[in-house]
């Protein structure tokens, strides 16, 4: 067996040999794609071995193969890019995965825009159960906000984003399996209500008086269609009309505050604000994830409910200075 440096091993795109520990053990095979994952894998290792030259030579052919089909991978990748927006290369959730999430997110309200609510409600949950089982998957090797982050176009990723934080979140403070899967569907469908705005909201700093009241109507709309339409719970729906309360009582759309706010709603704010924050959709000056924690301690309990606040701010490391413009593919 030969030793092999980690840095050797993470200059490849595609690993040209198997990879053992120092027990012998194979970690990885020939022809995987180093994935981030893989490669904090390949980091977490002081010693890793290849077999001898003449042992690989039989998986020459296998890795020609798949350098092969990753090309093609890759150019299949660039076409998902130019439709769903850029690829995160620093996140934890695969390419793959991220590619499947935001094109699922994007059919499943295609389906909703042409009425066919029961098909949209279907792919809905499979994505729902595709972000819980990928967090959990990935939840041991995550260690910034940064490396959890969907990009693209803001009203079919924030969604997306704002379920898989409060995944993340209502884990961190041991909520059960079946509330875990209402608040991530809570948090998929917190702003379906944006369905019936006219025209297209890319920063509710910018929005004329005309369109923001229009605007702070979706939180109604969105509990009516959860419970009209998809006919989803009212534990569901209540975050739809909830997740822009606070907890002074200074949000909207009925002023409601504290206790009077859902557990599930209290986590979403947090969830949502943050994911707002970091893809420029408020008129904050933000340039790193840092800076949205440090803005999200600022609002504090005015705002946000202590608990899912503080837990947040603390699930993931706050030294995440990671700028938006080096997570793009």
């Amino acid at each position: 067996m030969i030793v092999v440096s980690s840095e050797e091993i993470i200059s490849q795109k595609v690993l040209p040999y198997d990879l053992y520990d120092e027990k012998g053990t194979k970690i990885l095979e020939a022809g995987e794609i180093l994935t981030p994952g893989k490669i904090l894998l390949v980091r977490n290792h002081e010693v890793l071995f290849r077999k001898e030259e003449k042992q690989e030579e039989e998986k020459k052919e296998n890795f020609t193969r798949v350098t092969k089909k990753y090309t093609q991978d890759n150019y299949q990748n660039q076409e998902e890019i130019k439709k769903y927006g850029p690829l995160n290369k620093k996140a934890k959730i695969d390419f793959q995965s991220q590619i499947e999430l935001k094109s699922g997110y994007v059919n499943a309200m295609n389906m909703f825009n042409q009425n066919d609510v029961m098909r949209a409600k279907s792919m809905i949950l499979e994505i729902r159960d595709k972000i819980i089982k990928d967090s959990q998957l990935i939840r041991k090797n995550v260690q910034f906000f940064s490396e959890l982050k969907l990009l693209g176009e803001h009203k079919n990723i924030h969604p997306l984003n704002t379920a898989i934080f409060s995944v993340f979140l209502a884990n961190k403070l041991e909520y059960n399996e079946v509330q875990i899967m209402e608040i991530a569907l809570s948090a998929l469908l917190h702003d379906i209500g944006k369905i019936e705005l006219v025209g297209e909201v890319s920063n509710i700093s910018m929005m004329t008086k005309d369109e923001e009241i229009a605007y702070k109507r979706h939180p109604l709309a969105g509990h009516r269609l959860i419970k009209t339409e998809l006919k989803l719970n009212e534990n569901i729906a209540r975050v739809a009309l909830q997740h822009h309360e606070r907890m002074d009582g200074t949000g909207w759309p009925y002023g409601i505050s504290s206790t009077m706010i859902s557990e599930y709603a209290q986590i979403i704010a947090v969830c949502n604000h943050f994911d707002n924050m970091t893809s420029s959709a408020t008129n904050m000056e933000i340039s790193n994830f840092r800076e949205a924690l440090r803005a999200l301690l600022k609002a504090g309990s005015r705002a946000f409910s202590p608990k899912p606040l503080y837990a947040f701010v603390h699930m993931l490391s706050y030294g995440d200075t990671t700028s938006f413009e080096e997570l793009k593919f």
